[in-house]
């Protein structure tokens, strides 16, 4: 069954219930559902508020104190809602006044079907560019302070293991060394053997962080051995079984877009764990023609998608933006389906380029 696709909804505002009647007809004509009308000011913003149209259509003329003009100023203000003006007058002051409350259009009675349909077109194409640029340049807000908040959180984590760990192993070696002299024989082996001892430990503590900070494998073999790494490692903390389906990929990714993959796998693998409470996950990687597919799918709780991405906007959970953002920086796309219940398929599409090609 095809998606059921919800007409525009449209709020007429006009004092002239024969015009606004005529008005309402025509909308419908028009493939739009009017939703409600209204003679005055504080009528129509009421109505407004209640019913949420998508536009409405203004006449600047209206019954009672209140114009047009100021019941538009207050709709775009508090409600966010686009405004077409209707009037039969085209003063140069009553345009002025109606710039200042940014309309989406503006029509001279009487007008035509077509006139209507094109202004009305144009301007809830409008709002919705607008509307999504406005979330993308709130989510980008978001994700850059919690970038920001995320690398603050990781030099901390880093300073401590290097003051905790690494310092207390290099101040015992400055204590073992300076009191060496004041023993001979195999009171020096002694103390010889318990700072080999402590280097391994630092050296291990060291090889740890930077596994940490980035797998020397995703540089040195590649995506492929990196994921593969990754999902032993994870499964084997956290009990679910990993069925990889990798091939060798020959030449190799360029190397920004094998780092987007891997961490796009990292955080999908976190997300799994914590929440998901899976049994098996499946992680593919292949090439079609000149795309590279990436998936991971897991049969565990699933989500309600909708409601995590409205916490993601709001900045309450960045997983989903984080991985959005990756591929979105090497041209690809990610693609999330879920439900409670039905686990989760979360998959990447990006168009492959090979080392040294131009963006």
């Amino acid at each position: 069954m095809p998606p059921v696709v919800s007409k525009p909804r449209i709020l007429v505002v006009e004092d002239e219930a024969i015009v606004a009647r005529d008005i309402q007809m025509q909308l419908v004509e028009l493939g739009y559902e009017a939703v409600g009308h209204a003679a005055r000011g504080d009528d129509a913003i009421a109505l407004a508020m209640a019913l949420r149209p998508h536009l409405v259509l203004m006449d600047i003329q209206l019954a009672g104190e209140m114009d047009g003009i100021t019941a538009a100023h207050t709709m775009r203000t508090q409600l966010g809602l686009p405004v077409v003006f209707l009037t039969a007058f085209a003063a140069d002051d009553t345009l002025e006044r109606a710039k200042l409350t940014e309309p989406y259009g503006y029509i001279l009675k009487p007008f035509s079907e077509r006139e209507l349909r094109t202004v009305l077109t144009m301007a809830l194409y409008k709002h919705q560019v607008e509307a999504q640029l406005q979330e993308n340049t709130f989510q980008l807000q978001t994700l850059s302070r919690r970038v920001l908040e995320a690398q603050e959180t990781e030099r901390r984590r880093v300073a401590h293991e290097l003051h905790d760990e690494l310092g207390q192993a290099l101040t015992a070696i400055k204590i073992n060394l300076q009191t060496r002299g004041r023993f001979h024989g195999a009171a020096t082996d002694s103390l010889d053997a318990d700072n080999i001892r402590i280097l391994d430990d630092a050296l291990q503590q060291v090889r740890r962080l930077a596994l940490a900070l980035r797998p020397s494998m995703l540089d040195d073999l590649g995506l492929g051995p990196a994921l593969r790494w990754l999902a032993e490692q994870t499964a084997t903390r956290s009990g679910f079984e990993v069925t990889l389906n990798i091939p060798v990929l020959e030449p190799r990714l360029p190397s920004e877009m094998e780092t987007a993959c891997f961490r796009i796998v990292q955080e999908a693998l976190t997300n799994i764990t914590r929440h998901a409470g899976a049994k098996h996950v499946t992680i593919d990687l292949r090439r079609e023609d000149a795309t590279m597919l990436l998936s991971v799918v897991d049969d565990g709780c699933g989500f309600d998608l909708a409601a995590v991405r409205a916490r993601a906007v709001q900045g309450a959970s960045m997983g989903v933006l984080g991985m959005q953002e990756r591929a979105m920086l090497v041209g690809g796309q990610l693609d999330i389906a879920s439900s409670p219940g039905q686990g989760c398929q979360l998959r990447v599409r990006c168009a492959l380029r090979r080392q040294g090609d131009a963006p």
